[in-house]
């Protein structure tokens, strides 16, 4: 898998991660959906999966790149 995520990118994949991940683990009795409640933390989850590998394969599918390699 070749990056293609800007070091930014990253950061803010990972505080969306953290955010809908934690949302999803202890939202008390705000969501009484459960499906709904389970796309939430797999959405946080594949934007962790991302921060922490640089790649995302929804940018890879179309042909985006932020990454910039140094010359």
């Amino acid at each position: 898998m070749k990056r293609n995520l800007h070091p930014a990118d990253r950061i803010i994949r990972g505080v969306v991660g953290i955010v809908f991940t934690g949302f999803a683990l202890f939202n008390g009795d705000y969501l009484e959906e459960p499906v709904l409640e389970v796309l939430i933390g797999v959405f946080g989850a594949l934007n962790l999966i991302s921060l922490l590998s640089g790649w995302c394969p929804v940018y890879h599918v179309a042909g985006i790149s932020t990454y910039k390699v140094k010359k």
